[in-house]
């Protein structure tokens, strides 16, 4: 059997786009690693002493030039030139960039934001606070009977986890690793916690390769089922696995996983790669989770996922992640199993709410791109938007013939403990192509597979971009139909049948991409003359279930970072055209991007 697996490779040229995109829109910032730290007691670099933060963003420009960097107004952090692997401002981090900056004496205690200034135009603000706390460092240089600091660093993550207090930061140097089985079949397990305004964290150092767990271990960081529920931390920029699992958090609240990568190539089980149970609060940006279940031969359980946010997890955001290539069941899983048997006395398994998954490319899954499963937008708002999705659902069938739903996003309607979903999921400006090629058991395939079933749960399909195969549905199950589902100003193209029927203002004419069979970050891209441009609604608040507030940051925005909209209206799919942002006016996107087929 040939595995459904492709690359993406990025060339030089990527981050020249990057760059000329960068001269026609104003600065964008995404998200930070940290959100707070210390302005001392770090390493000492031309009198700069605190934390390093890493920006995450875009339309930063190739190199810095005049640009400028602040924090709270002030100019008091130094830029850090090439290290390592970081190659300096502006870097390609997928289809964005990053800066690293590191604080100094000059930015006093108290909450500001960091701006990026590029050609006198300044970004939007992201908080920071700067607070007390100490920063250590590990190194392969180092000792554990060492004082943790830049000249005496410690040897091990293990003993910087268990040195490291409340509202401390680990820096972890180039080469360091931790493969050996900590606790609880874990390479690295986790029982302590920060507190609020004071976490933990564990940061690869700018520039360094550093990683934790191997196939020796199960788990490659793990919070048992003990009762301890670590709350408060945030891991950066470090490898996670290759294992079964790469990182498992148990009744983990208020962490931030940023800019990592997951891979488990001999994940089978009923996990993810990533994967939380009870706990909620959490953040997952900037992410790269891939090579799951690949080296088996055959597709994985169906109840193997790449990222699976799991019983009772609520108040999840997932932003600006990279999910690719994986021979799992399914790309993201949302879905609340009860723990305690189910029944009234069982306080867990019930449907989840506040969950934002926006802002991501998905390539690659056999099963679906996004499976909600088990969702309450009564209690708090249940979102995509902003997502791109590609070439999921393609089969085959999960081991075992396992019977799967092959999709762009499935809506499943399940209910496993408690009192049955209710409200309305929304689903805007996302861009769905080649997604359910694969026609499994009771033909669950399609781009939007609607299961229905609960007659008080809906979704409303607003600005989505759905290109499709020619043996490809556009909605399809049970629940395709107006009792389930509304919306309008989609785009239906290239599918078998009609559009739907209960979606209005519906656009059946090509959609203009800019070469989506290459599967790269640009090819999705709208062209001049495209349909889809300023063919939208606007998605506000003021027209969103219960009123609940669309695109985090309260700006409107594409994928890319640019402002929606860009003419008379918004436009439909994941990206906003622009002048200056067109391929009619940049160089075509290079072959060395090309999908290469293993």
């Amino acid at each position: 059997m040939t595995k459904l697996k492709k690359s993406l490779l990025l060339s030089p040229l990527f981050v020249a786009l990057c760059a000329f995109s960068a001269m026609a829109q104003a600065p964008r910032l995404f998200f930070t690693d940290l959100d707070s730290g210390p302005n001392a007691g770090g390493e000492n670099v031309s009198g700069f002493a605190g934390a390093y933060v890493t920006l995450y963003g875009n339309f930063f420009g190739s190199s810095q030039g005049s640009s400028t960097v602040t924090w709270n107004g002030l100019s008091c952090l130094r830029v850090l030139p090439a290290t390592g692997s970081y190659t300096g401002w502006g870097m390609a981090h997928f289809w964005y960039q990053k800066i690293i900056v590191q604080l100094g004496s000059g930015c006093a205690p108290g909450t500001g934001n960091f701006v990026v200034t590029v050609n006198g135009q300044a970004s939007n603000g992201i908080p920071f606070t700067v607070r007390s706390g100490h920063i250590y460092f590990v190194s392969t240089s180092g000792s554990d009977s060492n004082a943790g600091t830049a000249s005496s660093p410690w040897r091990t993550i293990t003993h910087c986890r268990d040195s490291i207090s409340a509202g401390d930061t680990c820096y972890i140097e180039n080469g360091v690793s931790q493969t050996a089985t900590d606790n609880y079949d874990a390479a690295l397990c986790i029982l302590n916690g920060g507190t609020a305004g004071n976490p933990m964290a564990m940061v690869a150092y700018p520039g360094a390769s550093v990683s934790i767990g191997n196939s020796s271990n199960s788990y490659g960081l793990r919070v048992p089922e003990v009762n301890v529920s670590p709350a408060y931390w945030t891991f950066a920029e470090i490898n996670f696995g290759p294992n079964g699992e790469a990182m498992n958090p148990f009744q983990a609240n208020n962490w931030r996983i940023v800019g990592d990568k997951f891979q488990c190539p001999t994940a089978n089980g009923q996990s993810g790669c990533y994967e939380t149970n009870e706990s909620s609060y959490n953040k997952f940006f900037g992410n790269e989770v891939t090579n799951v279940s690949t080296s088996l031969g055959f597709v994985a359980n169906k109840q193997q996922h790449a990222v699976y946010w799991s019983s009772d997890s609520n108040h999840v955001e997932a932003a600006w992640n990279y999910i690719h290539d994986n021979m799992d069941c399914r790309a993201i899983q949302v879905h609340s199993s009860p723990l305690g048997g189910g029944g009234s006395g069982d306080p867990t398994g019930h449907n989840q709410y506040d969950i934002s998954i926006h802002d991501n490319f998905i390539y690659g899954d056999p099963c679906d791109g996004i499976n909600l499963a088990t969702v309450d937008p009564s209690q708090g708002k249940v979102e995509l938007y902003n997502n791109v999705i590609a070439h999921t659902g393609v089969g085959p069938s999960p081991q075992g013939g396992d019977s799967g739903d092959y999709s762009g996003i499935y809506f499943a309607y399940i209910t496993n403990n408690g009192p049955v979903g209710g409200g309305t999921i929304e689903v805007y400006n996302n861009t769905l192509y080649d997604t359910g090629s694969y026609v499994g058991f009771g033909g669950e395939n399609g781009a939007f597979m609607i299961n229905g079933g609960e007659t008080s749960l809906l979704v409303r399909l607003r600005n989505n971009l759905v290109l499709q195969l020619s043996n490809e549905p556009y909605v399809n199950g049970q629940g395709a139909n107006s009792t389930y589902v509304s919306g309008s100003n989609n785009v239906w193209f290239g599918g078998s049948g009609s559009a739907p029927t209960f979606t209005s203002g519906n656009i059946t004419s090509n959609p203009l991409l800019v070469n989506p069979s290459l599967h790269n970050f640009q090819s999705f891209e709208l062209q001049s003359g495209s349909p889809a441009v300023d063919a939208g609604v606007a998605i506000s608040s003021s027209n969103t279930y219960k009123n609940y507030p669309p695109w985090q940051g309260g700006t409107p925005l594409d994928l890319t970072g640019v402002v929606r909209p860009q003419g008379s209206a918004f436009d439909i799919g994941a990206y906003e055209y622009y002048k200056g942002g067109s391929t009619a006016q940049k160089p075509n996107p290079p072959t060395s991007l090309n999908a290469v087929a293993h």
